[in-house]
């Protein structure tokens, strides 16, 4: 059975190769000789819904025509239709059908009674919980920027409309991608392009936010990549490309690139943790840890920003092109060779020896503990400890007992973002205001910024501010009250409709 289905596999996958060689060739002579659920299945790769609902039109009531018509019904998002079509007893021995299923059905699920916003631009939301509505208006404006960004940079724009689900969990999340919820968690995936649209993790799912917003250009790359090479593209390219991409659309941040792919890289590989750039398995998410996918993903893109710095900007596009145009059998190894004259083994090699010319710098990320100024080892459980107690004692009105245990917790790790927002709070409760801005001044001063370190920053507006701290602010971690609310203290509100809706639906309760 095994076998037969890989044959199966195989087959259609090189018919599915000559199906597109023979549309870009010569449209009438491919609908002439070659079947017709194949020609729509290349207008589903192509995301051109419109043309796959017309060819299928004429083709009949098979089985395959009617797998194929479930597939469009996916990527439309009509997961209850996917669900009717894939419902017959003649498709129970169709591999396909067998393989859509448990699918469209976990997806009708995960989709009951959610609310669908459509911007007339050319962006439709689906969200599952109503509490997020309140992002649509970021959601719209960040998709159409990054369309566009990637338009410029790969050669191919996703067309009217984007597609975007916001789900509520991870066990959504994996119901309505296929993808294992375990793999999911372990991973710590928070969103998937699949089906012809971008599933994303809500930001409220994450106790302390997440960068929603960069990981929506992440898979939006993904799908511009798939629909430019007709999904031809490697992992290693899906991967390396959208980790590129995912800060490219939006200005820069001091922040941005720490810690250093190469350096992540270069410290995984010592360690035993990498793996060779087309031995990644199916998914990056299906990895066994999340060390060796955070080891993973630094791999390709650093190898990626190698590439592209070497071979010219101009190269990725041709690249994808020339994957697209790819024959029938066709590795994908090819159009690196094509394109640039050097193989991509070659191209391993000279990247893996330029890696190991670098000194070996391991991020804190990868270390068990790490040394502190004057000589002191942090103890991590006792910042953690004090960072309790300083948020009972403000919860209780005691600010400057708060202020004192804090400050301590602060002179152990003066590089924590968090502890600086926690000690701000202390000291503005006990009348400090002169000396609390001081704290959320300069990133300088601070390892990594956090969203509330945004917020802070933007509230107290220092001298030299950063440009776009609110955003990065809402970008990080939207419905932290303070973050949505701008610092305003409670009953106040945002004069500016969008972000008003954004301030009452972060301090609203969870069961109201």
């Amino acid at each position: 059975m095994r076998l037969r289905r890989f044959a199966a596999l195989v087959t259609r996958l090189v018919l599915l190769a000559m199906v597109s060689q023979w549309i870009d060739g010569s449209q009438s002579l491919a609908q002439e000789f070659l079947p017709v659920h194949l020609l729509a299945r290349v207008a589903v790769l192509d995301l051109e819904f419109e043309r796959a609902a017309s060819i299928l039109k004429g083709a009949g009531d098979g089985p395959d025509a009617v797998v194929e018509r479930a597939r469009l019904a996916l990527y439309r998002g009509d997961c209850d239709g996917a669900v009717s079509l894939l419902d017959r007893t003649d498709l129970k021995e169709h591999d396909e059908a067998a393989e859509l299923q448990p699918i469209a059905e976990g997806c009708a699920r995960a989709t009951a009674a959610t609310l669908i916003r459509t911007d007339p631009r050319g962006v439709v939301v689906r969200f599952q919980d109503s509490s997020d509505v309140a992002l649509f208006p970021i959601v719209a404006d960040a998709a159409l920027e990054i369309r566009e960004v990637l338009a410029r940079e790969l050669g191919s724009r996703l067309p009217d409309p984007i597609f975007i689900d916001m789900v509520r969990d991870q066990l959504s999340l994996a119901a309505l991608s296929g993808l294992p919820e375990k793999a999911a968690k372990t991973t710590g995936t928070v969103a998937v392009a699949k089906w012809g649209r971008v599933l994303i993790l809500s930001p409220r799912a994450a106790p302390h936010g997440y960068g929603w917003l960069d990981t929506l250009a992440h898979e939006m790359t993904h799908l511009v990549l798939s629909q430019a090479t007709r999904d031809r593209a490697p992992l290693w390219l899906q991967e390396g490309v959208a980790k590129r991409e995912e800060i490219r659309w939006r200005a820069r941040h001091p922040f941005d690139g720490l810690p250093s792919s190469d350096d992540v890289a270069r410290a995984g590989i010592a360690r035993g943790l990498g793996l060779p750039l087309t031995g990644l398995g199916p998914s990056i998410a299906m990895l066994p840890s999340a060390e060796q996918a955070m080891v993973a993903f630094a791999e390709v893109s650093s190898f990626v920003a190698y590439w592209v710095g070497e071979a010219g900007p101009d190269a990725l596009p041709k690249l994808l092109r020339s994957m697209r145009d790819a024959p029938p059998g066709a590795k994908p190894d090819d159009a690196i060779l094509a394109v640039t004259g050097t193989s991509l083994d070659d191209w391993d090699r000279r990247w893996r020896a330029w890696l190991e010319s670098r000194p070996l710098v391991v991020p804190e990320e990868m270390q068990g503990g790490h040394e502190l100024p004057k000589g002191r080892v942090a103890s991590f459980r006792e910042v953690a400890r004090r960072k309790r107690i300083t948020e009972l004692l403000l919860g209780r009105g005691h600010a400057k007992a708060a202020r004192l245990v804090v400050g301590k917790a602060s002179e152990l790790v003066p590089t924590d973002a968090s502890l600086r927002c926690l000690h701000v709070d202390a000291l503005l409760g006990d009348g400090k205001q002169d000396v609390a801005p001081l704290l959320v001044a300069s990133p300088k001063d601070i390892r990594a910024a956090t969203p509330r370190w945004w917020s802070l920053h933007d509230r107290f507006k220092p001298a030299e501010p950063l440009p776009g701290a609110r955003f990065l602010a809402i970008a990080g971690d939207p419905f932290e009250p303070r973050v949505a609310c701008e610092e305003l203290p409670d009953g106040e509100f945002p004069a500016d409709a969008i972000r008003r809706e954004l301030c009452i639906a972060a301090r609203r309760r969870p069961w109201e």
